[in-house]
């Protein structure tokens, strides 16, 4: 399959992504008796990372019997992200699941906490979470350390690397500084560039040209967000460049990144289990509503709420997988499930 089509294919996701989006933020959100309403609130909501974090979503609420909404921006737009848990405050949900790839968001947290809105961030988390009850994702630093290793063990120790990434958001930067200081420690590996992706494939694509045309002697070549991997694979095709003599380690699960693995022009990908983040964050708010789960109610102490404690775990890690030509057909869109 050419790169170019996959790369209309991924535009037709996106469209429907935000077809789909558009239609559950305009219906009602009137709890209806047991039926709980969670809202994701969040920017980048027709990135088609997001695609496998809604199919979980999908089956959380197949499971629970639940309804989530999904409000906030297509792309990545930090303020209107903030400005979504804000709305999502206003329509008084049974909980908010919400993601913090930069702070914008952490005031509003802490507002729908201390209006006793449980609010479960997932994907990526600043220091400061507004006192959210949980988070639920990848430790990306050491998802950036699994990176190191994977490249390690395909491209030997040494080498020149460049890196592409969405710089400034939490998630990337706590990867590039566990593959750095990995690669540091146990390789003679040198990272000669980085090139700025902004976590969308036009820009991936221009980004990785400019790579491979600054630094024409690579050996290895990182891509640590959803869309570098797209770009880095689509912009060696624009070019008519071969790369299956580099090595090649990117991050998450694009259609074409898929393809590009299935054809041995990457030559790995590191993923986040972000269904099960997903689906999980829905079952935290379950059990912190559901009186029969009791989790909220859990005896750390004789009143929990009254005593200032958070009966949940501070963070939830998902732990990495890796896709290779052995195993990428089982995480083919068209394989995957549907609820």
């Amino acid at each position: 399959m050419k790169l170019t089509a996959i790369r209309s294919s991924i535009c037709r996701a996106v469209l429907c992504g935000v077809a789909a989006l558009t239609l559950c933020s305009s219906s009602a959100l009137a709890q209806d008796g047991a039926k709980r309403t969670y809202i994701y609130a969040s920017q980048l909501q027709g990135h088609p990372y997001l695609l496998d974090s809604l199919l979980g979503m999908d089956y959380a609420q197949s499971k629970f019997g639940v309804t989530v909404e999904r409000l906030g921006p297509q792309g990545w737009d930090p303020v209107a992200g903030a400005e979504a848990v804000e709305q999502a405050i206003a329509r008084k949900p049974a909980g908010i699941i919400t993601t913090l790839w930069e702070p914008g968001a952490v005031p509003g947290i802490r507002r729908a906490m201390e209006q006793g809105i449980p609010v479960v961030v997932i994907e990526a988390v600043t220091a400061d979470n507004g006192g959210a009850l949980t988070f639920i994702g990848l430790d990306n630093y050491a998802a950036g350390a699994d990176t190191a290793k994977e490249l390690i063990k395909r491209g030997g120790e040494t080498g020149k690397l460049a890196v592409s990434g969405n710089w400034g958001a939490s998630n990337t930067d706590a990867k590039l500084q566990g593959l750095t200081d990995y690669l540091a420690a146990h390789s003679k590996w040198e990272i000669v560039g980085r090139v700025d992706d902004k976590a969308t494939t036009s820009t991936a694509i221009d980004a990785a040209k400019t790579m491979f045309n600054t630094y024409p002697d690579l050996t290895g070549v990182v891509g640590l967000d959803s869309s570098s991997g797209s770009g880095i694979c689509l912009a060696a095709e624009e070019l008519d460049k071969d790369i299956t003599g580099l090595t090649v380690i990117v991050h998450d699960r694009e259609d074409a990144v898929l393809e590009c693995i299935n054809d041995g022009v990457i030559d790995a990908t590191i993923v986040n289990k972000t269904a099960l983040e997903a689906y999980m964050a829905v079952q935290m708010l379950e059990a912190y509503n559901d009186s029969k789960v009791g989790l909220a109610d859990v005896p750390i102490s004789s009143d929990n709420k009254a005593a200032g404690v958070n009966p949940f775990p501070a963070a939830i890690y998902m732990g990495t997988e890796v896709i290779d030509k052995e195993n990428v057909t089982h995480f083919m869109r068209a394989n995957l499930p549907k609820f």
